[in-house]
């Protein structure tokens, strides 16, 4: 059951915050209503709804004033939420299994559209959150009106393990910086690194499932990632059949923040085409 905790003034939108269950952990998610106050695309029901998925060791809050500017760009509703034992939400005692994203995708994800109510969602992933949103589209167990994805993984690469185990060296100062966002940042650090660096997890592959997105599909990346190359955009292009890419010069990992006008620009203009064609 979900119950909102306050509104958070968010520029010229309303940022709602609340919790809701699944499976018995507490899950953190704010709500934002463009135009200052609740309009008639709030509540989800027959309007499309952007749903944003962090990055693995994202939050709400990281995703900094993104999810205000779509809403007001967008005239829709945002939805962003943390993850089991990132941000705000409460943390879980197992450790990550090979599956994760996986039981995110097809567990999770659903069950929070469920509980808010959403049928149209637009999904919005970052790097872990984008391969989420592509594994949700690609089996089926969310119909989204469009995937709009930066930093995706669809396989693994040696950049991406090799950029974790450069951040593990300087963990200490990492989960620091973590404890601003995250209530339980060292747990939410050390169970996102042991299952990217277990050596079986080199096998995780998701392009199987990429011819069956049959919604659009928007690919974002930086041409300095540090946890991924030009195949991820190129391999999502050619697998996906509604699918574009763009690959940003200057940028690295965070898109949203090295060029936040510009991936804001790409995003709402993919969401208003997305909303158009689903209305």
């Amino acid at each position: 059951m979900s119950s909102a905790a306050g509104e958070v003034n968010a520029g010229s939108a309303v940022a709602v915050d609340g919790r809701l269950q699944v499976d018995s952990v507490g899950i953190a998610y704010r709500r934002i209503a463009p135009g200052g106050a609740n309009s008639r695309h709030s509540g989800g029901g027959n309007s499309p709804v952007i749903v944003m998925l962090h990055e693995g060791l994202g939050s709400i809050t990281q995703w900094r004033d993104l999810p205000d500017v779509l809403a007001r760009r967008c005239r829709l509703e945002v939805i962003a939420y943390d993850r089991s034992g990132y941000g705000r939400s409460d943390p879980v005692p197992e450790a990550y299994s090979d599956g994760f994203m996986e039981r995110e995708a097809t567990e999770v994800l659903p069950a929070v559209l469920d509980e808010l109510g959403i049928r149209y969602p637009i999904l919005i992933g970052h790097s872990d959150g984008a391969s989420i949103s592509l594994i949700a589209a690609g089996s089926g167990s969310v119909a989204p009106l469009g995937v709009a994805v930066i930093a995706p993984h669809s396989f693994i690469e040696d950049i991406c393990i090799d950029g974790i185990r450069a951040i593990d060296g300087q963990r200490e100062q990492v989960i620091s910086g973590l404890a601003r966002h995250h209530d339980h940042p060292r747990l939410a650090f050390e169970r996102w690194r042991d299952v990217w660096l277990t050596p079986r997890f080199r096998h995780w592959d998701i392009r199987p499932l990429l011819a069956g997105i049959d919604c659009p599909v928007l690919v974002l990346q930086g041409e300095g990632d540090q946890y991924g190359t030009e195949a991820q955009v190129s391999t999502i292009v050619q697998s996906a059949p509604n699918a574009t890419g763009h690959l940003l010069a200057d940028c690295g990992h965070v898109a949203h923040r090295d060029q936040p006008e510009r991936i804001a620009g790409y995003l709402a203009d993919f969401v208003s085409g997305c909303a158009a064609a689903g209305s």
